[in-house]
């Protein structure tokens, strides 16, 4: 009898740890999602003028070859902010249109941001979808940028080819 008790108050706090980091689990991921609505506007704002400064600013800026390292590295940068705001607002879109079994399922194949825009296409949310469409282009695209400026000849004549010269001895 004594083992019996044991075993279902063991079961019982195995049930009760599970429930409890389940909860806790709920209160981040609502932590979470309550803190991204909170910074949403403000990336929205961030997001349009990064993408307006690397218009009117960094691809007229190609041209100066000293300055092409430099726009590599913040065009690099303003790819992570492009894309931080597309991630946030189709993580909030896929909350709110499909519930949290949309965020688990969009998690597990990986495809957050083509759920999120192909969800607000078929809810009618054009809004939505050209912000996601906008950001998700943008973001490659100055990744892309950042990767073809540090193929460029930067400082005027770069020797052809790396060599490498070793002196070895024989022992």
């Amino acid at each position: 009898m004594i083992r019996i008790y044991s075993g279902s108050r063991g079961f019982g706090f195995l049930l009760f740890f599970i429930l409890g980091i389940f909860l806790l689990l709920l209160v981040f991921f609502w932590g979470i999602t309550a803190i991204m609505q909170l910074l949403l506007p403000l990336l929205i704002v961030v997001s349009y003028l990064t993408i307006i400064v690397f218009v009117m600013g960094f691809l007229p800026a190609t041209s100066i070859k000293r300055l092409r390292p430099a726009l590599s590295r913040y065009s690099l940068l303003m790819s992570y902010c492009l894309g931080t705001a597309a991630w946030i607002l189709a993580f909030l879109f896929v909350i709110r249109a499909f519930g949290f079994l949309g965020v688990v399922f969009a998690f597990f194949f990986k495809y957050l941001g083509f759920i999120a825009l192909a969800g607000a296409l078929a809810k009618g949310a054009w809004h939505v979808a050209a912000h996601l469409a906008l950001w998700s282009i943008f973001a490659y695209v100055t990744k892309f940028y950042s990767q073809w400026l540090l193929t460029l000849k930067s400082y005027g004549r770069q020797r052809s080819g790396n060599i490498i010269d070793i002196q070895a001895r024989e022992v």
